[in-house]
């Protein structure tokens, strides 16, 4: 008796602490008979035949084992589905056995949308099968073979949605929640475990990897019911066109499973599935197996009003052109997936992706023979030849195609005009690419009214217009083409003389001499007879108030002697003595009071001037720091030109100068 108290107990408490799963059936092969999670999915695979027969937790005595059988189907081309549910479901020692009936409607929304409801209601027998207990104590042998039985009516209930690949539903089960009592005849007690209402969710979508053929089904699952933790289906399957399939998945506090099957010639299914224990429980037990038969009646109860072979219930094409082959779906088979069926198509191997006329051939818009979806050039010029990415042959890829170009072998990167011809902007016979000079000098150029005309310049290989005299006037407009060498030049290369002395500017050492007066080689006026300067102080008689000042004697404006001693000696190259017995002259570029103030200067003339210097110490006490001793005037103008190239008077503020020294005797 103890024994059998025990067993009830546990019975009793098992339909709740492990009811959610085992109260209605564990299966895994709702992804391919969607009428075993939902009533409302009735007639979703047209008229079917399918065998489920499943084993949990194999090598553990009183383990869950299930068997269902169902066949749904569509009445005609209404929106009428039914179904029939045959199962029997053994868990330890509590066994269900029932036959079901399935009422659903499709409530189409729009095209390829619908909502489905759905109601079954049945007879079931309840059991607890006391013939598989192992009774402890032998005296208690009436518990043997004996089976403790009721009958009940029960319903279950379901809603789903179906839009295109994606379906989803909610459904109920165990709505009466039926409670069974059992006596105790010997212990005068009675014992009873109820039946919970279980709560299904479902969603699934069909990700096409291939267009209607290659796909991957996720499906997840949630079962729960009150005062139970929810449980969790997670499952994926890699279907080929529905013919065959292989995945796998994810139950919470079971474990993992495994999924392969596939249709056999055109009605028969066959689908495996195993499933691997997965944490605390694989102490109990590991392995599971389910296997599913099925067979498909498509066409005997239901229409097809296109003829195509596919019942209306599962045509997503119901109006396929009559005499085109299709697939399961029925829908046109379309072999290069242009969105023309086969049986239109002029053109079956067209390129995946291209776009196509009526007749299933690729777009070729410019006529090059180069498809739309390859052409790098949808606009080629009407008879151009083109490669194979339908671009026009351009020889010497400057942009114009070679139809069009009329200079095929262009300079390569020359700017090109409309006609392919390379640019020339200065029209003197060298390309802008390789043209140093590309605006050579044209009258438009120099924005003159003379009547010149450089197009026809002489230039060299770079485009460089010939210069003889070396202006920066080039020949062909150059009016003056023996300019002398240094001499400034207008833009035709005349030389400007502003004093008009007849040395050109550039060259003339005194540009402004007075007009009319009569010049030195240098363009330096000599003294006139009306400016007369006895003392040769540069001073004219007239206006010096110390006519008699020393010669050599730096002045001031009004020829006073200015008393300075170390500019004593300082005088202008025009005032010097050629081959003077008497003076020595430097070209001084310095003069200093304090010695130690000379290294640093003349370091600085020499490492940023070029100019090297020496030095003079005068008896007055001050050092000069001197370039050259020159003798005549022509060696000291040379010499100063030479200094005032180098930039000099940057650094010593004014012009070089001219000092004078007794000779030694």
């Amino acid at each position: 008796m103890k024994t059998r108290l025990i067993t009830l107990i546990f019975v009793g408490l098992s339909t709740f602490s492990i009811g959610l799963a085992q109260q209605t059936a564990l299966v895994n092969h709702y992804n391919i008979n969607r009428f075993l999670i939902n009533p409302a999915n009735a007639g979703t695979n047209g008229n079917s035949l399918f065998i489920l027969n499943r084993n949990q937790w194999v090598d553990v005595e009183g383990a869950p084992e299930t068997f269902i059988g169902t066949f749904d189907g569509s009445v005609g081309s209404t929106n009428i589905a039914y179904g029939v549910t045959v199962m029997n479901d053994i868990v330890n020692i509590v066994g269900k056995t029932g036959v079901f009936g399935t009422y659903a409607y499709k409530l189409p929304i729009k095209e390829s949308m619908s909502l489905r409801f759905g109601l079954s209601v049945g007879f079931e027998q309840n059991k607890l099968l006391f013939d598989r207990v192992n009774a402890q104590n032998p005296l208690e042998v009436t518990l043997i073979n004996n089976i403790e039985q009721q009958s009940n009516f029960d319903a279950n209930s379901g809603i789903a949605f179906n839009a295109k690949n994606l379906n989803l539903g909610i459904a109920a089960y165990q709505l009466f929640a039926n409670q069974d009592m059992f006596s105790d005849e010997l212990r005068h007690a009675d014992y009873s475990f109820s039946f919970v209402k279980h709560y299904t969710g479902s969603a699934s979508y069909k990700f096409f990897l291939e267009e209607n053929k290659l796909s991957l089904d996720p499906t997840v699952v949630v079962r729960f019911a009150k005062q139970v933790n929810p449980q969790m289906d997670y499952n994926l399957l890699l279907n080929w066109k529905d013919m065959a399939w292989i995945g796998g998945g994810y139950r919470t506090g079971y474990g993992a499973n495994f999924m392969a099957g596939g249709v056999f010639g055109s009605r028969l299914l066959g689908s495996y599935s195993y499933g691997r224990s997965i944490g605390p429980i694989q102490r109990l037990s590991v392995n599971s197996h389910e296997i599913m038969l099925g067979y498909k009646f498509n066409g005997i109860v239901s229409r097809d009003g296109d003829k195509d072979g596919v019942s209306d219930e599962l045509d997503k094409e119901p109006n396929t052109p009559e005499g085109c082959p299709v697939n399961i779906y029925g829908i046109a088979l379309d072999d290069d997936i242009d969105g023309v069926p086969n049986c239109k198509d002029l053109e079956l191997d067209t390129r995946f992706g291209a776009p196509v006329d009526e007749n299933g051939i690729a777009l070729d818009g410019d006529k090059d023979g180069v498809i739309d979806l390859l052409d790098h050039e949808l606009n080629t010029p009407e008879g151009c030849p083109v490669d194979k990415l339908g671009v026009s042959t351009d020889t010497d890829h400057d942009g114009v195609p070679d139809c069009r170009d009329k200079q095929i072998n262009s300079p390569f990167g020359a700017k090109v005009d409309a006609d392919g011809v390379a640019l020339d902007s200065d029209n003197d016979g060298v390309y802008d690419i390789y043209d140093l000079e590309p605006l050579t000098p044209h009258q438009k150029h120099i924005n003159s009214a003379e009547p010149v005309d450089a197009s026809q310049c002489i230039v060299d290989e770079h485009g460089i217009a010939k210069d003889t005299d070396l202006d920066g006037v080039p020949d062909c407009i150059d009016l003056e083409m023996n300019t002398p060498k240094g001499a400034m030049v207008d833009a035709y290369g005349r030389a400007l003389d502003t004093d008009g002395d007849g040395y050109p500017d550039g060259i003339d050492h005194e540009i402004n001499s007075p007009k009319g007066a009569k010049v030195d080689n240098y363009g330096v006026a000599l003294p006139s007879p009306n400016m007369l300067d006895d003392d040769g102080d540069g001073i004219p008689n007239a206006i010096d108030l110390e006519p008699n000042t020393p010669k050599g004697t730096p002045v001031d404006d009004q020829g006073r002697a200015l008393i300075n001693p170390a500019m004593v000696n300082r005088l202008d190259i025009k005032d010097m003595d050629d081959n003077s017995t008497e003076w020595d002259y430097y070209m001084v570029v310095g003069v200093f009071q304090f010695e130690s103030n000379l290294k640093g200067y003349r370091a600085k003339l020499e490492t940023k001037y070029g100019v090297k210097t020496q030095v003079l110490q005068t008896e007055a006490g001050y050092y000069y720091v001197w370039t050259k001793i020159v003798v005549t005037k022509e060696q000291a103008y040379a010499e100063n030109d030479r200094l005032l190239a180098t930039n000099l008077s940057e650094y010593i503020v004014g012009n070089p100068w001219l000092w004078k020294e007794p000779k030694k005797k």
